[in-house]
């Protein structure tokens, strides 16, 4: 840890701690908000990684103390005492958590300016001069309706609340800040009404949303460090808006349980497919997102049964059987693992029980049969992505099919994680075939096998997938499309196995065996 010469301005860490103290003296409660607030966790959390020689980043130590200044600052300046002490500047800012933010206007780049708090109000002094400020106060807001409130932040300006490094404040317009507010309250409106559990937990847990830039593309995001927060772009409906925060919220219940109890005994280690994700997940992330899903589950069953106007119907029952589908696989992947202790088996089954009492019914016309498509062709993605065989299974099966014999029971594959993100054409012209035909159609106007098999031609789409792999053997996207258009089980769920063989007979024997053949070996050997 540095040494109090080395903290500079904030060195004299116990003047903080008697201003805090002598805070928490006049106002407990306040002084307890403050310290609970989700930006102060993320501090906290981030400044004792450094005090135990593993920083998180680049941040100097110094300004990373300094927030703890700035945190006796706010208290100081909440219950009205009279104070002076330095506080950092971060990204050319002076942020009182809780209370607000302040630009100094100095011509030079400052790390810090000493606060005094009097009778007059705040002054911060920097390069010999000193000013009165201003903060730009936080955006406090409370929606209440049908005998129950909530009452949370709109955190545009803490440098924490993104739950890392120190980011700029990033204050919302007035028209930003009122749609904000009003969306809150209709999501408020519309949880009290349709779920008034959820609205109920929401209404002890929520205390910060963390409005993020649309750009980004965040449906919504939670911290172990920051308990309350949701962090969220822009929503559409207060449909959207309500389902990101019922689901966060899971999230937040679960990192608070995973501090009390072990749910498991693996390791940290990314080799699980869950279905929401493109990337390999640990067993606390298939724990995290069955728990936080299956409310999802749930949450949308009531919603496609009392559709507002600004939610489509078709995304109501797709949002609620895609869910369904993927909680499912999961909750079948942590049934296998070992990795469970009792508790963790006890967490899984509670949620098996709630999925089944939400099983999908009601379902409009063909839309599970395009879950299931999508689903497979985004699983046997992933596996192209991640999955490596054993090699010296490949070279046994390649042996087997080329002396006609029958391929004998392998190893599970071993995951390594790859940097291949993202949803395929087929799985993303799958999901505009159920969210919106009209646009589906027009796409279909343009050929490829991708397109056959959206509009139901399994057999042209068949050829044209197995063009596709004559030409380039190592298609992804095309064994992909092909074993969603065979329905092939060894396609659909070992397709980097069925590849890498077919690449072993092709470079030994100078002939590549046809891939549906091969497919159909594998499967007619699983049946």
């Amino acid at each position: 840890m540095e040494s109090p010469a080395g903290l500079g301005p904030f060195a004299d860490v116990d003047r903080a701690w008697t201003l805090l103290a002598e805070a928490e003296r006049i106002a407990p409660d306040m002084v307890e908000d403050l310290l609970m607030l989700p930006s102060v966790g993320v501090w906290l959390t981030r400044v004792l990684r450094h005090a135990l020689g593993s920083a998180p980043d680049a941040t100097p130590m110094p300004a990373e103390v300094g927030g703890f200044h700035a945190l006796a600052a706010a208290a100081a300046v909440r219950v009205g005492l009279r104070c002076e002490i330095p506080v950092p500047v971060v990204h050319g800012a002076v942020t009182l958590p809780s209370v607000g933010v302040y630009r100094p206007a100095t011509g030079f780049p400052v790390g810090h300016v000493v606060l005094r708090h009097d009778a007059p109000g705040v002054t911060l002094a920097a390069l010999g001069a000193t000013v009165p400020a201003t903060f730009e106060p936080v955006k406090r807001h409370r929606s209440s309706v049908r005998g129950q409130a909530v009452e949370l932040i709109f955190d545009d300006l803490d440098p924490y609340r993104e739950f890392g490094a120190p980011v700029p404040p990033r204050p919302l317009g007035e028209a930003e800040c009122a749609e904000w507010r009003k969306l809150m309250d209709e999501a408020w409106d519309l949880l009290t009404h349709a779920h008034p559990g959820w609205a109920e937990e929401l209404a002890a847990c929520l205390s910060t949303i963390v409005p993020l830039d649309a750009d980004r593309n965040v449906f919504a995001a939670s911290s172990t460090a920051a308990f309350g927060a949701v962090a969220m772009s822009p929503k559409r409906s207060a449909t959207q808006f309500g389902e990101a925060l019922v689901h966060e919220l899971q999230h937040s219940k679960v990192n608070a349980l995973m501090d009390l109890v072990d749910l498991h005994d693996g390791s940290g280690q990314e080799r699980f497919y869950a279905p929401w994700r493109d990337d390999p997940r640990p067993v606390a992330g298939l724990l995290h997102g069955v728990y936080a899903f299956v409310t999802v589950v749930e949450y949308w069953n009531v919603q496609r049964r009392h559709l507002s106007s600004d939610e489509p119907e078709a995304h109501a029952h797709f949002s609620y059987a895609l869910r369904a589908h993927q909680v499912g696989e999961a909750v079948r992947t942590l049934r296998g693992l070992t990795e469970l202790t009792d508790l963790g088996r006890e967490f899984a089954a509670a949620a098996s029980v709630r999925l089944a009492a939400a099983a999908p019914t009601d379902l409009p016309d063909g839309l599970a049969e395009s879950v299931a498509m999508i689903t497979d062709t985004h699983r046997a993605t992933w596996r192209l992505r991640h999955a490596r065989p054993d090699r010296a299974a490949v070279v046994a099966l390649a042996d087997a099919w080329s002396r006609g014999g029958r391929p004998a029971p392998v190893p599970e594959s071993h995951v390594e994680p790859s940097s291949g993100t993202g949803t395929s054409a087929l799985e993303a012209l799958l999901r505009l075939r159920v969210l919106d035909p009209y646009r589906a159609g027009k796409v279909a106007d343009r050929h490829g096998p991708d397109v056959a098999l959206v509009l139901g031609d399994r057999a042209a789409a068949t050829a044209g997938y197995l063009a596709r792999l004559r030409v380039t053997p190592g298609d992804a996207a095309a064994w992909v499309g092909l074993g969603v258009a065979l329905r092939s089980a060894a396609l659909r769920l070992r397709p980097e196995l069925v590849r890498a063989v077919h690449h072993r007979v092709a470079t030994r024997s100078g002939a590549a065996p046809d891939p549906a053949d091969l497919a159909a070996w594998f499967d007619q050997a699983a049946g």
